[in-house]
């Protein structure tokens, strides 16, 4: 039932915030010199947790350069502790940048592709088991609703090669399509 109440709440805020309009009558894009701050989550519609495991902690900020073009940095940490003796916390820090390149949409959705390499580190908290370094570069290609003037939710897919290096070095090309989230503003 709570669910039924959830998704009723999402779609009447959807409905609703159709209707806005700024002073200026219209929903404007981003533009040259604008600035966003996001955040990365999963929706809590089936009782699974809100922030996804491989994203938890994950901050972007987007600066954009023409009405076109923006660039992205972001930054995610994760720890974990099990509480069992004896045992390690796990981390993982993640810092990376991309570029955008937007496509002209619509009033309210914004539509772009776009590159991004990112660097890490991360300890699993296992006493044999050293440090794993990675690098990782890839390809996506996303998009932005603005459900109230400045403030959006957006989604992405992508395509991105991932290298390790531990004791071993390791790879891998993969595809991804998330039911990650992203809620952002405008500032």
């Amino acid at each position: 039932m709570k669910n039924f109440f959830t998704i009723i709440a999402l779609a009447s805020f959807s409905f609703a915030s159709a209707q806005i309009t700024t002073n200026a009558g219209t929903f404007n894009k981003p533009a040259s010199g604008d600035i966003a701050f996001e955040v990365q989550f999963m929706p809590n519609l089936d009782g699974t947790a809100t922030f996804d495991e491989s994203s938890y902690g994950t901050l972007m900020i987007r600066s954009f350069k023409s009405d076109t073009k923006a660039l992205r940095y972001f930054a995610s940490l994760e720890v974990e502790d099990s509480g069992l003796e004896g045992s390690n916390t796990a981390f993982d820090v993640r810092v990376g940048i991309g570029a955008e390149n937007h496509f002209s949409g619509a009033e309210r959705l914004s539509t772009f592709w776009g590159y991004q390499g990112n660097l890490g580190y991360a300890d699993l908290g296992i006493d044999d088991v050293d440090g794993i370094f990675s690098i990782g570069a890839g390809l996506f290609l996303g998009a932005e609703y603005y459900i109230v003037p400045k403030v959006y939710i957006g989604t992405e897919i992508g395509w991105g090669l991932n290298v390790a290096s531990a004791e071993d070095t390791s790879w891998g090309l993969s595809g991804n399509v998330t039911g990650l989230f992203r809620l952002g503003v405008r500032l």
